[in-house]
C-alpha cells in the first residue's frame, strides 16, 4: 500500500468551491498521492486559491491549460494524464468531495484481484429530495464487459473507478465532444480491457448543481439532441475499427444515431453516418436510410 496514486482535476472558476474539494483530499486517510489540478483559463481567483494548497503541501501540483490547447474539462484531464506520475488515476471534479477513505479503498479494491480498474459509486451530498439520482443500472449485479457497458446496460460516473496508470495512459478523452467525456473514455477502457471489479460503496460526494447539462437545465432541446447525436457518433468514429468491438455494440450505437436523426429531422454528417449504417446492415437498411432524407 506504499503505491503512488494520481489524482486528476480540471478547474473553472471554482475558486468559492474548490476549497472544499481540496480539503478532502488533504484529509484522505492514504497519504501517498499527488493531486494534478489543470486549470481552464480561470478568471476568477482559483489560482490564487490551488497556489495557496500547493505552497502548504507539495503533493497538490497545479498546471495551466496552455492558451493554444483546446478548452474544456476533457482538455485539461488529457493534460494531467500526460503529467500524472503515479501508479493509479482517479479522475475527479473541482466541485465534488472525497470520503476521508476515498483513496484508501479504491486502492485497496483495485489490488483484491488481478484487475485493470475498479469502481465504486458516487452519492449527492446536497440533495435530500433525491432528485434525478445517479442511475448505476445493473452495474453492481451485471457483469462487466464491453458490451455491457458500451450498450448502456451498466453505467458509472467519471469521479468512480480507480484505474492502472499504464492503462489509463494508452487512451484519451474526447476533446470533440464535451457531452461526451464519461461514455467515450470508458467505450475505450473496457474495449481496452474487462480485468474490473465493483463495490457497492459510495466514496464520492456529487453536488448537485440544478443548472447542469446532466439535469437538462441551460441548454435549449435541438442542441441537446444534436450533443446526444455526436455523444455516440464522435465514439463510433474512433471505435468502429477496435477488434474487440463486437457488431452488435455497433449496431447500438449507430442505432442511436439513427433514432436522433429520424425523429429530429437533422442531417448531421448525413451521408458519412448513412454509409457507415448501409456497410453494417448489408445494405438491407436502404428504406431507413432514404427515410432520412
Amino acid at each position: 500500500m506504499n503505491h503512488l496514486v494520481s489524482i486528476i482535476i480540471p478547474n473553472f472558476n471554482r475558486a468559492t468551491l474548490i476549497k472544499e474539494t481540496l480539503d478532502s483530499i488533504a484529509s484522505q486517510t492514504y497519504p501517498n498521492w499527488e493531486c494534478i489540478i489543470v486549470d481552464d483559463g480561470s478568471t476568477d481567483d482559483s489560482i490564487k486559491v490551488i497556489n495557496q494548497y500547493a505552497e502548504r503541501d507539495s503533493r497538490f501540483k497545479l498546471f495551466m491549460r496552455p492558451k493554444d490547447y483546446p478548452k474544456g474539462a476533457n482538455s485539461c484531464r488529457n493534460i494531467g494524464i500526460k503529467k500524472a506520475v503515479g501508479n493509479y488515476i482517479i479522475f475527479f471534479d473541482s466541485d465534488d468531495l472525497m470520503t476521508p477513505n476515498h483513496v484508501e479503498e479504491k486502492l485497496k479494491l483495485i489490488q483484491s484481484g488481478d484487475f485493470d480498474f475498479a469502481i465504486t459509486k458516487t452519492e449527492y451530498f446536497n440533495n435530500p429530495e433525491n432528485i434525478n439520482p445517479i442511475n448505476y443500472r445493473n452495474l453492481f449485479t451485471h457483469p462487466i464487459t464491453a458490451d455491457s457497458f458500451i450498450q448502456k446496460k451498466i453505467n458509472w460516473l467519471t469521479l468512480d473507478p480507480i484505474i492502472k496508470a499504464e492503462i489509463s495512459k494508452s487512451i484519451y478523452f474526447t476533446e470533440n465532444n464535451k457531452s461526451a467525456e464519461e461514455y467515450n473514455y470508458f467505450v475505450k477502457l473496457v474495449l481496452k480491457t474487462e480485468k474490473a471489479t465493483v463495490k457497492n460503496i459510495a466514496l464520492s460526494l456529487r453536488r448537485n448543481h440544478v443548472d447542469s447539462f446532466q439535469f437538462g437545465k441551460g441548454i435549449e432541446e435541438r442542441q441537446r439532441q444534436i450533443n446526444y447525436f455526436y455523444y455516440f457518433w464522435d465514439s463510433y468514429n474512433e471505435i468502429k475499427d477496435h477488434p474487440n468491438l463486437s457488431k452488435s455494440s455497433k449496431r447500438f450505437m449507430l442505432d442511436q444515431c439513427y433514432i436522433i436523426l429520424k425523429n429530429n429531422r437533422f442531417k448531421l454528417d448525413l451521408f458519412h453516418f448513412s454509409w457507415e449504417y448501409l456497410k453494417l446492415y448489408n445494405f438491407k437498411s436502404i428504406k431507413k436510410v432514404l427515410n432520412l432524407l
